[in-house]
């Protein structure tokens, strides 16, 4: 494989944001125990939370009602109040995983379209990635109440690669969930996992065509599924290949 092919074959990272880009449960926990609190409900605590996340607030909320005791029934009604005690507070102890800035900068810089895809809603998306610094790197938004869809329906997914302007299968979807792979699988996206965020499952029984253990792997993850169905490059190797890549990109 030549450096010119593995410049043309990802053109897109579609990336989710809770478990992957950022880790938010500190935040979340405490809006949802303030609701809870509300309900005369005992708190839930961030091991909890993070079983709970992944698919929408509303999930989140109907999840911690459940497991405390109250009616999930009332989710919906609830969702605003939690919206309205999160969003705040939404950046206030959420941090970036390491590598994540700097990562995100080199893909940036390397001419990669960057987006951001999660089950999160938007407006609360957004106060997180202006918050922590993230947004110049991102060239699409797709939340949570953006569509009638959700992941892991591929509909969020194939929004972004509109605006975007690139096709599905020069595109990835970067996740730490079963949700982000099968959303990628419908779209006829690749997939890589990661292995530190909020699974459901673990991650290497995702099906992704790659698992990282940190989000600085992620551009010699890139390299290592391009092409799908060849011989995988090593890891020194791949590293390399994205450096000479990166400076190509950088002089073009």
């Amino acid at each position: 494989m030549t450096i010119d092919r593995a410049r043309h074959r990802t053109d897109a990272v579609l990336l989710d944001l809770d478990g992957t880009l950022v880790d938010s449960l500190r935040d979340l926990t405490e809006a949802l125990n303030a609701v809870l609190t509300g309900e005369g409900l005992p708190s839930v605590s961030l091991a909890q939370t993070r079983a709970m996340v992944g698919d929408g607030a509303g999930k989140l909320v109907e999840r911690a009602l459940q497991a405390t005791g109250g009616d999930p029934a009332r989710a919906h009604e609830l969702v605003p109040r939690f919206l309205t005690l999160y969003e705040p507070i939404a950046s206030r102890h959420t941090r970036p995983y390491p590598g994540v800035v700097e990562t995100l900068g080199s893909l940036s810089e390397a001419g990669f379209a960057l987006a951001v895809v999660t089950n999160k809603p938007v407006r609360a998306t957004r106060i997180v990635l202006d918050g922590l610094g993230l947004a110049p790197f991102i060239g699409a938004v797709i939340g949570g109440d953006t569509l009638a869809q959700r992941k892991p329906d591929p509909a969020p997914l194939r929004a972004a690669l509109r605006q975007l302007r690139v096709p599905p299968g020069r595109a990835v979807m970067v996740g730490d969930n079963h949700h982000d792979v099968e959303a990628a699988r419908a779209a006829g996206v690749a997939a890589i996992a990661v292995s530190y965020g909020y699974a459901h499952r673990p991650p290497h029984d995702l099906g992704a065509d790659a698992v990282i253990d940190d989000f600085a792997e992620l551009p010699a993850a890139l390299i290592r599924i391009w092409p799908r169905g060849t011989a995988r490059l090593s890891a020194a190797s791949a590293s390399a290949a994205w450096t000479s890549a990166r400076t190509v990109r950088t002089r073009s």
